[in-house]
This record gives structure tokens, C-alpha cells and sequence, in this order.
């Protein structure tokens, strides 16, 4: 009796954090299903299906695709890509192959979106004291299952199942990516502000594309993110065990991508020696903890590559040519494929003719500029313009810095100094890569020095419900606008339309700083959250249009299956649309 009474404390005291994560899981698995890129995602499951069968190398193909990040190393063919996680999804391949064998692994993952769905249902209900919450939650977990079963048809788990496995990991790890956002902005702003924050991540970044894909992006966000959660916490409490997990993660991170783990173990040793003034006991200590954190990295290393300390990111791709043997169940692709190619450059997605070198113009096409079909940083989500206001707001002294602003600030400028050839790259090499993938830590700690503005945080803070009131109206305007000019070209016309958004977003906040009538400033605050809803609208209909650009181009819907078989149809008439 007292543990089912401890358990209903527990539930009742973190009913925002559990619908933060149940939410997220909903919006992920409703979008999630076998798209597969032609290249890199390709390598990456050949890499998990040998895993799978006891080998590290390539030896036979999941799917035939010899272009792509692929080693030859005597004889034996492998991927670039890191291990972890890979590593992370075995144990989900065999927990869905198992439930295959019992009744069907999508039937499954069906049946786990409607259950998220009928909590995410059953808590609004109970937070907004509405009686029966467990009632609306049932009706609701049937009417979604109900809605999705008639057109129900099973994905071929012999086929698809590595797939999904990798796929269904991410889709966890992403959960807990936006729930540690929330506890950590709960931390530094409050519960209001936590909840914009992990939604905004959701539904204003180019992370959530990564939830449904087969890279390995969000699980170093995860791990960034919670190394800087425990930072904090050593910070609040001052117990270095907060720092030994942070440590632990950033070892971790560095075996998943090895960039982003240096800059972020970089960033904790300048901070926690130099500024906090450790003594040579503690730094043996810590370079014990990091050495054991880097151990899968060595080991796998040593295993591919004859050297613990090799890279393989830094391992030059080969030229050689391979054969890989088709395995059992490999996914071939059809001549529905071809048509692809010609569909992408209808849309707006040609060949990158324009290759620049001068960091003046590297740096405006990675911010606000377009290259071709690339957008930057602040019109992908021109919301995060306002960070900039900050420095205004500094050099005004209307801010006074914290540690955590210098953490930020100095990971900030070691990572733009560690990628500075990784940028070069996103520019001339990527013309079709909208969402930087080497960037998306960055969309998470500008969205710290937005928040940091006291201006914008108490207006979002008193104007919460009816800027999720005008997201969702303009979010249907410019829905519906798309679906009647269909197939619009989309990439002008939002180009355009985020870039004076951008522009209004900077001027409106500079000038609410500047200026001291009030009446003057209510005007502007009232403009401001009609701009600031457009904003975030403008980078949801983005992710839309990428997501739905993802799904006709790179697998025909003949081999696009969703988990819901109700988005299934609306992809294929989509594709016979257009």
C-alpha cells in the first residue's frame, strides 16, 4: 500500500515532465516509418545489420548501396559512421523481433502511438480538473486505433526491421533529449518558460527530423545536453559527482561524434580548472573518469582500425572499389527511384553550381543567407534572431553574465572554432542538406540567450496561451495555402517570408529595448507576439515541407511505409499528386 501511494505521489508531482516525454514520443512515432536516404543511412544499416550477425565490416549488404562513407581496409569493407548508436538499438531489435513473433512488430508501434496518445489525453484532462480524465483517455487510445486499423497493413519486419529498430531508439533517445531540455530550462526559467522551450525544440528546430532517422545526431544532442543538466547541478549543489557525470558524458559523446564530444570536453576542463581552480588530486581524478568514458571509442577503434587513438571520421574515405553480397530480406530499390531525381528538381532541389570561399560569405549563408536551396541558421527558425539582441542587451548592462552564460558563451566560440572547416563543408558540399546536422546543438543554446532577455521571457511568460493560440491558427492559414498552390515553390516564397520575419523580429526587440514610452511598448509587444507565432509557424511549416519532401523523393511510397497507415494514405496521394 505504501509503494502504490509513493508511486501515485511520484506520478502526480511529475505530471508535466511525463507529458513532456509521452508527447514527445506521440509526435515522433506519428511521423516515423521505413524512408531510408540513399547514401549515409544506407551505410548505417549495412553497418547494424552485420552487427547484428557478429561483424564489424561490411560483408553483405542490407541494402545495395556501395556510394556513401564506406573503408576498405584489407579487404574488408566498413562504415564511418560511430557504433553507438548501433550499439544502443540491438537490444530493441531483439525486444520487436521478439513481439513479431508474437503478434506484429507494427501492430505494436502502433498500438504504443495510441497509448501515448491516450496519456498525453488522460493528463490534460486531469492538469485541467476536468472530471472522468481516465474515461478521455481511453475513448481517445480507441478512436486512434480505431481510425488507424482499417487500412491497417503490416511493414515486413524481415525486411524493415533493423530499420525500425534504429529508428524506434532515436525516437527514445529524442524523448529524453526534449525532456532534459525541459528540466534544464525548468532550472534556469521556470515551468512556463521549460514547456515553450522542449515544444519549441519539437516543433521549431530541424531536431525532430532527426528523431525519425537513422543518424546518430540526436543521441550526441542527449548527451551534450545532459552534461551541461549536470553542470548546472554542480553549480546549484557545488558535489562533484555532478562534474564525474558530466565528464562521463562528454567521453561518451566523444565516441559518438568525435567533433562535438572535443568541444564539449574542452569546454568543461577550461571551466572547471581554470575558472573554478581545481587542485592536481581532483584533475587525476577526472582524467581517470574521462579515460574510462573513452574506452568504447578506443576499443573500437582498435578493433577497426590496428589503433586505439585512430579517428575514424579523420580516416580518409576510400576510392577502391568494393563488392558487398546481398544479405537475407535486402531492401532493392525499383525504378520508381529514378522518378525521384526528376521530382526533387521540380521542387526546387538542384545541384549546388555555387561554391563559396570567403568567410564573410560563409557565415551569412549559414545564418541568413540562402546557397541555392540551403538555408541558414535563423531563417530554418528565424525565432532565434532575438539571440543576437542579447549582446545589446549586455552592452546596455541590463545583463549581468552568469556561469552558465560564460559556459555557453566559451562553447559557443571553441565549437565555431572547432568547426570551422565542417562550415566550409555544410556550404559548398551539402546543397540539399537543409537542417545542419553539425549545428543543432546550436539551435538549443541560442535558445538559452533568447530566453536569457528578461524582455522576451516575461513577454512569453504573460502571453503563453494566446501565442500557442495564433501558432496554431497561422500554422492552418499557411497549411492550407500550401495544400491549394500545390505543389507550391515553396523554397522562394519561405526564403522571403522568414527573412523579413528575421529582420522585424531584430528590429521589434531592439527597439522595445531602446524605447521607454509605455504606450509605445505595448504596441510593439502586441506586434511581437503576432511575429513571434509567425516565426515559429514559419519553422514548423519548414520541417512539413521537408519531412513530406524526404518521403515522395527518396524511397517512392512502394517502399515508404508509415507506422500509421492513415498518413500512408495521405503520402500516397500526395506522391500520385504531384
Amino acid at each position: 500500500m505504501k509503494s502504490y501511494r509513493k508511486t501515485i505521489k511520484l506520478f502526480e508531482s511529475n505530471k508535466i515532465p511525463l507529458f513532456v516525454f509521452i508527447s514527445s514520443m506521440f509526435i515522433f512515432l506519428s511521423f516515423a516509418g521505413t524512408r531510408l536516404f540513399l547514401s549515409d543511412e544506407a551505410v548505417i544499416l549495412n553497418q547494424f545489420y552485420n552487427l547484428i550477425h557478429g561483424s564489424l565490416s561490411i560483408e553483405t549488404g542490407k541494402i545495395k548501396v556501395l556510394e556513401g562513407v564506406y573503408l576498405f581496409l584489407e579487404g574488408h569493407i566498413y562504415g564511418k559512421f560511430s557504433y553507438s548508436l548501433l550499439i544502443l538499438s540491438l537490444p530493441f531489435y531483439y525486444i520487436l523481433g521478439s513481439i513479431e513473433f508474437l503478434y506484429g512488430a507494427h501492430l505494436f508501434l502502433l498500438q504504443l502511438w495510441a497509448l501515448c496518445g491516450g496519456i498525453v489525453v488522460y493528463l490534460i484532462a486531469k492538469n485541467s480538473s476536468l472530471k472522468h480524465a481516465e474515461l478521455f483517455g481511453a475513448i481517445s487510445y480507441f478512436i486512434m486505433i480505431g481510425a488507424n486499423i482499417l487500412l491497417f497493413k503490416p511493414i515486413n519486419f524481415p525486411m524493415w526491421g533493423e530499420l525500425l529498430s534504429i529508428e524506434f531508439t532515436n525516437i527514445l533517445i529524442s524523448s529524453f533529449l526534449v525532456l532534459i531540455v525541459y528540466l534544464l530550462f525548468r532550472n534556469f526559467f521556470g515551468d512556463k518558460i521549460a514547456m515553450f522551450a522542449s515544444f519549441f525544440v519539437i516543433f521549431a528546430t530541424p531536431i525532430s527530423f532527426y528523431a525519425v532517422s537513422l543518424k546518430h545526431h540526436v543521441l550526441t544532442l542527449l548527451l551534450t545536453v545532459l552534461a551541461f543538466y549536470f553542470f548546472y547541478k554542480y553549480i546549484e549543489k557545488k558535489e562533484n559527482k555532478f562534474m564525474y557525470f558530466a565528464y562521463m558524458l562528454a567521453g561518451l559523446c566523444v565516441w559518438t561524434r568525435v567533433l562535438d564530444g572535443v568541444v564539449l570536453l574542452s569546454t568543461l576542463l577550461i571551466m572547471d580548472i581554470i575558472i573554478f581552480k581545481r587542485d592536481i588530486k581532483y584533475i587525476i581524478f577526472i582524467s581517470m573518469i574521462i579515460t574510462g568514458s573513452l574506452l568504447p571509442f578506443f576499443s573500437l577503434n582498435y578493433l577497426i582500425l590496428g589503433n586505439p587513438v585512430s579517428i575514424m571520421e579523420n580516416t580518409d574515405i576510400a576510392t577502391e572499389s568494393g563488392t558487398m553480397q546481398p544479405g537475407q530480406n535486402a531492401i532493392i530499390y525499383t525504378d520508381e527511384n529514378y522518378k525521384s531525381v526528376a521530382l526533387m528538381r521540380e521542387l526546387g532541389y538542384g545541384e549546388n553550381d555555387e561554391i563559396k570561399y570567403y568567410w564573410q560569405d560563409i557565415l551569412l549563408d549559414i545564418t541568413f543567407s540562402k546557397l541555392n536551396n540551403t538555408s541558414g541558421i535563423f531563417i530554418i527558425s528565424p525565432f532565434l534572431i532575438i539571440a543576437i539582441v542579447f549582446i545589446i542587451d549586455r552592452i546596455k548592462g541590463k545583463i549581468k553574465l552568469n556561469v552558465m552564460d560564460k559556459f555557453f558563451g566559451l562553447y559557443i566560440l571553441l565549437f565555431i572554432f572547432s568547426y570551422k572547416n565542417y562550415i566550409l563543408t555544410i556550404v559548398t558540399d551539402t546543397p540539399k542538406v537543409l537542417e545542419y546536422r553539425y549545428l543543432l546543438i546550436v539551435y538549443i543554446v541560442l535558445l538559452y540567450f533568447v530566453l536569457r532577455i528578461d524582455t522576451v521571457r516575461t513577454l512569453l511568460e504573460s502571453n503563453l496561451k494566446a501565442l500557442s493560440k495564433l501558432y496554431i491558427i497561422i500554422l492552418i492559414i499557411i497549411l492550407i495555402l500550401l495544400i491549394k498552390e500545390f505543389p507550391l515553390p515553396f523554397m522562394n516564397i519561405y526564403y522571403y517570408t522568414a527573412l523579413a520575419t528575421s529582420i522585424s523580429l531584430f528590429i521589434l526587440i531592439s527597439t522595445n529595448l531602446l524605447v521607454k514610452n509605455k504606450r509605445v511598448i505595448d504596441i510593439i509587444d502586441k506586434i511581437l507576439i503576432f511575429t513571434i507565432a509567425l516565426a515559429i509557424a514559419e519553422a514548423s511549416i519548414f520541417l512539413l515541407f521537408y519531412y513530406w519532401i524526404v518521403s515522395m523523393t527518396f524511397i517512392s511510397p512502394s517502399q515508404n511505409f508509415t507506422i500509421l497507415p492513415v498518413l500512408q494514405n495521405i503520402l500516397d496521394w500526395m506522391y500520385m499528386v504531384v
